[in-house]
């Protein structure tokens, strides 16, 4: 059964005699519109019908019908004697006031064809404003002027039939051209039935967007939601039929052929759940973004796709709103440099960085081609945004180049994303693993305290922790720096780092090698049956990082709440299934053994480290451990030789010596 995009079957399921006759009824009603929205249709008509003047016109025939309305309703017929030559007297200086308001208020620079509540309301009021002067003059001048004081039932007759008679016009308007724009994109084949799981606002948002975008052959017949408050109830003309547990059964009952998970929040476990009802009943199914992929922005048909790996694993999202809250008095207005920009992490703290409205991102990397595609991105999503975006080839162990761009930029934050991170390529790599990482972060430093940093955030791994392998111990000796520096300036400049499991889709990761395999037919290739990692995805990284630096003092470690570590092999599996394979017989799983520096198990902790709780939900902090950074910079000073010599084994003994916990395994 398939559940990726590329493996959904085409075909909308079974086809039933009812369900002929619907579609059959729907083309055939669709071929006679009505002339009224055919006629709005041509462009002509529509510019002249959404002219200031033309809404005028309609305003002032509305006001006119509903005030001699309301003396023939107060008086059971048209009005006699006084009454009557009121209504001629008082006419036309009702119309200039009501218009005169209108205009004032600003209702005629609203297009009627996107009236919302807001526009309702602002227009109520200003109905309201010469219904309250009229009522004035009637409780002021009872009986002195009796043909400048209306009665107070046809002051109130009038403002409801004004306000109702208003709104109904551009209600009706809104409506025709919302018909008529359906019409043009009508799809002409049968529609898929669909079935939004999550009757929230992200499903209503997503429904809306479905009834727009009728092109897409979607057709929404039902809402699931567990929440038993909403059951049998009609939401934007949709009933919510049912709950999840019962979904394979409306799923056949219905004749269904789509399902969309439209819960913006959803657990993991949740999804997986949803997941296995839909294989059960054998139907394709769909998921919109999580919070932290839209970070805020409207759900649009454009971001539903199919239940990704991602979607399972990783961990719940974090408080989105408090993030952003905490990380916009961090950033913005700042100039923002960012070490390694032209990978994923670095592309995806770039992409975050820019709604915090920083003075300037500057990227820097020494892959030119991944700068140029980092820079293309970015400048197509500033949508007006005044952030200057600097790209800059630059190698960190270059000390005079990183100096002339610290000096040219003056950055006062520093993302430090850069690194070599691949295990068994650093083993066989050894004196370039502690060029790039350890040397380049030494410059690093060099540069942000000569120049003036405000902030400085490293991205660490759990495999600093114990290290087993030289990246790892890159990782360590890199932490251990940032914190001496950040105890050597004694808080005057704030130093923190990052350190996280496995990052889903990152370059070289496991999650697209796994799915290059299953392109290929496999076989999938696992090391160990009982190798398990932490994992979360490429922005929920970039969060952790950027809170990091709101909250990084004096060189603490954060980590956030991986939850339960996952074997890679059951891993593997899902991806199988999610692509519409069976494990073993259209994919095979083979175990290669342990390499180079690799573990079963990985650790975000020291044992001495410990951790505590910060004000944010799932982020924790590790206070810096008791180290002798007097002998860091002798230590630092042999690395640096032995590796510029191309010594391997010197810098094995070194990291040994230096008590980071380093126990390489399995060294070739």
């Amino acid at each position: 059964m398939s559940l990726s995009k590329e493996f959904i079957p085409q075909s909308p399921g079974p086809i039933v005699p009812s369900r002929i006759k619907q579609d059959r009824y729907h083309r055939f009603y669709k071929r006679i519109p009505s002339l009224f929205t055919s006629l709005i249709t041509r462009p002509w008509v529509q510019n002249y019908m959404l002219s200031r003047r033309v809404q005028m016109a309609i305003d002032a025939f509305l006001a006119t019908t509903s005030f001699i309305f309301a003396h023939i309703l107060r008086f059971d017929g048209w009005p006699p004697g006084v009454d009557n030559d009121r209504i001629f007297l008082l006419l036309p200086y009702l119309l200039v006031a009501r218009l005169g308001v209108n205009f004032v208020m600003g209702l005629y620079r609203r297009v009627w064809r996107y009236v919302s509540i807001p526009d309702c309301v602002q227009l109520t009021a200003s109905v309201g404003i010469i219904s309250t002067i009229l009522l004035a003059l009637r409780l002021i001048f009872p009986d002195i002027y009796p043909l400048l004081t209306v009665p107070i039932s046809i002051i109130i007759i009038d403002f409801m039939l004004t306000t109702s008679l208003m709104i109904g016009a551009r209600l009706f308007w809104r409506v025709t051209c919302e018909n008529a724009a359906r019409a043009k994109t009508e799809h002409k084949g049968i529609r898929q039935r669909t079935i939004l799981v999550g009757a929230g606002d992200a499903g209503i948002t997503t429904l809306r967007e479905i009834s727009r975008r009728r092109d897409l052959g979607f057709q929404v017949t039902g809402f699931i939601d567990d929440d038993s408050s909403k059951l049998k109830t009609i939401i934007q003309g949709i009933q919510v039929v049912g709950t999840t547990a019962e979904l394979p059964v409306l799923v056949r009952t219905m004749n269904i052929d789509q399902v969309i998970i439209t819960m913006a929040n959803a657990h993991r476990k949740t999804v997986r759940r949803i997941l296995d009802l839909c294989e059960e009943a054998r139907v394709p199914v769909m998921i919109i973004p999580a919070l932290y992929e839209i970070l805020g922005n409207h759900v649009t048909v454009s971001n539903v796709r199919p239940v990704e790996i991602e979607d399972l694993l990783g961990r719940d999202t974090i408080n989105i709103d408090a993030w952003l809250e905490s990380s916009q008095k961090s950033y913005a207005g700042k100039k923002v440099l960012i070490t390694g920009a032209g990978g994923s992490i670095g592309r995806e703290l770039c992409r975050q960085i820019m709604p915090l409205n920083p003075e300037s991102i500057i990227l820097l990397d020494k892959d030119e081609n991944s700068v140029f595609e980092a820079e293309r991105e970015l400048r197509a999503q500033l949508a007006g945004r005044k952030v200057q975006i600097v790209p800059v080839i630059c190698d960190l162990r270059q000390k005079s180049r990183m100096q002339q761009v610290f000096k040219h930029h003056q950055p006062q934050v520093v993302l430090h994303a850069a690194a070599h991170k691949h295990v068994p390529l650093l083993e066989s790599n050894v004196c370039e693993a502690v060029l790039n990482n350890v040397i380049g972060t030494a410059r690093l430093l060099e540069c942000a305290e000569q120049l003036g940093v405000e902030r400085c955030v490293m991205v660490s791994t759990d495999k600093a922790v114990n290290p087993t392998n030289i990246m790892g111990a890159t990782k360590r000796v890199s932490e251990l720096m940032f914190q001496a520096q950040a105890a050597r300036l004694n808080g005057s400049v704030n130093y923190s780092c990052v350190r996280f499991g496995n990052v889903l889709g990152s370059r070289g990761s496991v999650v697209p090698i796994f799915r290059e395999q299953i392109k290929n037919g496999g076989p999938i290739t696992i090391t160990h049956p009982e190798v398990e990692r932490y994992f979360m995805t490429i922005p929920e990284a970039a969060q952790l990082i950027i809170q990091a630096g709101a909250l990084g003092q004096r060189g603490e470690i954060f980590l956030l709440d991986m939850g339960e570590p996952v074997k890679v092999v059951d891993l593997a599996k899902d991806m199988i299934r999610l692509s519409g394979f069976n494990v073993g017989e259209d994919i095979d799983i083979e175990f290669t053994g342990m390499r180079p520096g690799e573990k079963l198990k990985e650790e975000l902790l020291i044992a001495e480290e410990g951790a505590e709780t910060t004000r944010y939900e799932k982020i924790f902090v590790a206070p810096p451990l008791q180290y002798d950074f007097n002998s860091l910079d002798q230590w630092m000073s042999r690395l640096v030789d032995a590796s510029e010599n191309g010594d391997d084994d010197v810098i094995y003994e070194i990291f040994s010596s230096m008590g980071i916990g380093f126990n390489p395994t399995n060294r070739k």
